[in-house]
């Protein structure tokens, strides 16, 4: 097929306060070897240099970029609807700010969408790196079997990965600005009643842990966990009780619906101080930690943390690298 007949692809990435890792993204897109391409960037009023950076890569007048500067900070979910009012591409491409792209991911993921007409989204397998560290860890999800029912029990995508069909999207309903955090496994949940998923069997993606990000940080991880719990116990109801949850959510918020007490948010949250300890970080897991409610378990994990931390601990600390796949330099 030549360029001019392949489909139109539009990769979104947005960015706020994370100035100094825009060069590592935006060059990883442009080095894509997928010709048909449209590349947006939108700066969401960030206080730093993000917007002057971006100036740099404007000059060079490069027809693929294309440069959204918002006038105030309107938060991921809704500067991704209007990013992708915008688009141009058939289909949309996420991905993370500060992550990285192999110059032929586009390519492997359009080609599958082109393939594959059943197929709304696609990820692929990818690197989770910790740069402080070296530690890398190679994760392999598969979706091409995924269902309703099994997404429901949890995401199989990071959304930096993630290529769909603008069509399917649009028939989904978009992503919805009364998500804060998990608007795209909100969004999953929704598409899959519409079409297929599907996982590209090789490493397209490098996704670097942001310890200030959602996931990760002490103060947004529970409420991100508040919002994925929100997003499972949805799915799994009649679309009347999904209208009637949603309208709580819009309402009063996640807390209404799952409260930090909440066991299985309390399951996440200690979840994620153990992969905390595991990427090297004991002392924000130790911050984390305030909000589990069992002060047992917060005396736990900051002895744990202590001992997976020190010296003395390299050789079964490699044991556990080794179990769980992670390379460390």
């Amino acid at each position: 097929m030549s360029d001019e007949h392949l489909p139109r692809v539009t990769v979104i990435t947005g960015y706020y306060n994370r100035g100094a890792l825009l060069d590592r993204t935006l060059q990883s897109l442009l080095d894509q070897t997928y010709p048909n391409l449209e590349i947006i960037v939108f700066d969401d009023c960030s206080p730093d240099d993000t917007a002057e950076r971006l100036k740099t890569y404007a000059a060079r007048n490069d027809p693929r970029l294309k440069i959204i500067q918002h006038e105030s900070n309107m938060g991921f979910t809704r500067g991704m609807i209007n990013a992708i009012a915008q688009a141009s591409g058939e289909y949309i491409a996420v991905q993370g700010s500060g992550d990285v792209s192999t110059p032929d991911r586009i390519a492997e993921q359009a080609a599958v969408l082109q393939r594959r007409p059943e197929v709304g989204a696609v990820g692929s397998h990818y690197d989770n790196v910790v740069e402080e560290n070296g530690i890398v860890r190679l994760r392999t999800p598969n979706a091409d079997d995924v269902t309703l029912e099994t997404l429901a029990k949890g995401n199989v995508f990071t959304h930096g990965e993630v290529m769909y069909r603008r069509s399917v999207y649009d028939a989904a309903g978009g992503y919805r600005p009364e998500f804060r955090y998990c608007q795209d496994y909100d969004l999953w949940l929704r598409m899959i009643r519409l079409a297929r998923f599907a996982t590209v069997k090789k490493s397209l993606y490098k996704r670097f842990i942001q310890f200030e990000g959602v996931s990760y940080a002490p103060e947004k991880a529970a409420v991100q966990a508040q919002y994925f719990l929100t997003c499972q116990r949805m799915a799994v109801k009649d679309p009347e009780e999904q209208e009637r949850m949603f309208a709580v959510l819009k309402e009063k918020g996640p807390d209404a619906i799952v409260p930090k007490t909440d066991p299985e948010l309390q399951k996440r949250v200690l979840r994620n101080c153990l992969r905390l300890i595991a990427w090297g970080n004991a002392a924000q897991a130790e911050r984390m930690a305030k909000n589990l409610n069992s002060g047992m378990q917060r005396s736990a994990l900051a002895i744990i943390g202590r001992v997976f931390s020190s010296p003395l601990m390299s050789g079964p600390r490699d044991l556990v690298f080794k179990v769980l796949g992670i390379q460390a330099a």
